[in-house]
């Protein structure tokens, strides 16, 4: 805006300056937006779906309270039961026929017994500790609170598995592209400052009229003041350049690019949100466009890791379970 001022004077030299500060804003505006909403409403999501209340034992031996499981503190005693997940990592304290299933930490659904802890088998750990997100399977009994939070196995391992985010590739192609446009401009500007310069460096030697513009079609100026390091034309004329080149290196950068991929984007996490699909980070819909092979887990991920039954056959007679698509159940079984 400086530049326009001097060049333009106002209100017309603001018109540039202004114009880029507003799709500054924009951009600005449209990725916090879209990435505030997205993190709040993952944030409702996570707080949902790991809201759990837990029974635990506070100042009474016998009965307990119920609080939520974000409320436990390390040394409290808890209460669990078949189907719940532990709500932090505890140690056994008595129980029976207490099972786990770590499937979501290590990937395998298996149980695992565990027993309470006593003197014999406190140095092992593995037996009688019942880790965070893990999910028991049988038994009821009573446990410790050792660990919660972050400070848990699945905490510690969540913090690191997290990588900073890399930069997609429209973003390495937009950075490349704005690079060599932005050398290709700065190019431009040393090209005509040193043009210009060389003009006014003849005009001063005498090699050209005073006041010619174009060397090679020269058209001397009536009542041209000549150019001299002590006049001030010579300095308005180097100012004037310089507020040239800069034009050039401004002009020769696309700023509107950004807003259109912003809005674009933008307009893509929109219209997945309304197939249920939740973009928490704009460049997230242009990575999954680009997508040609997806690796996931299947146990719990892709599937339910359960099994239930859909049909059974006695001697030639075939039951099919009533939900789902008989007419392909029972070609398969068919065969």
């Amino acid at each position: 805006m400086v530049v326009g001022l001097i060049q333009e004077g106002w209100p017309k030299g603001m018109i540039e300056g202004v114009s880029i500060i507003i799709s500054l804003a924009i951009i600005c505006t449209v990725n916090s937006g879209n990435n505030w909403m997205s993190e709040k409403r993952l944030a409702d999501l996570v707080n949902l779906s790991e809201k759990q209340d837990v029974a635990v034992y506070r100042g009474n031996e016998k009965e307990t309270i119920t609080i939520d499981a974000a409320e436990l503190l390390v040394g409290d005693v808890i209460k669990f039961e078949p189907g719940m997940k532990c709500p932090a990592d505890l140690i056994l304290l008595e129980g029976q026929d207490t099972a786990c299933d770590e499937g979501e930490l290590t990937g395998e659904p298996l149980e695992i017994v565990k027993d309470p802890i006593t003197e014999s088998n406190y140095q092992g750990g593995a037996m009688c500790t019942m880790l965070a997100k893990s999910l028991i399977k049988s038994g009821t009994g009573r446990a410790l609170v050792m660990a919660v939070g972050p400070y848990t196995v699945a905490g510690v391992i969540t913090e690191k598995t997290q990588a900073e985010n890399e930069p997609t590739l429209l973003q390495r192609k937009l950075e490349g592209m704005a690079d060599r446009i932005g050398k290709f401009g700065f190019g431009c500007a040393i090209l005509t400052f040193s043009a210009a310069l060389i003009r006014m460096v003849l005009e001063m030697c005498g090699v050209i009229p005073c006041g010619c513009q174009n060397i090679t079609a020269c058209v001397p100026e009536p009542n041209c003041e000549t150019l001299s390091i002590q006049g001030a034309k010579f300095w308005t004329e180097i100012l004037d350049t310089f507020i040239i080149c800069i034009a050039i290196i401004v002009a020769a950068i696309p700023e509107g690019l950004p807003l259109a991929v912003t809005i674009s984007l933008s307009f893509s996490s929109k219209q997945m949100m309304k197939l249920n699909n939740l973009v928490r980070k704009l460049a997230s819909s242009e990575t999954m466009g680009g997508a040609t092979h997806i690796c996931s887990d299947k146990t719990g991920t892709l599937t339910q890791n359960k099994m239930t039954v859909i049909g059974f056959q006695t001697g030639s007679s075939l039951n099919l379970a009533t939900s789902g698509n008989p007419d392909k159940y029972s070609k398969e079984l068919s065969t």
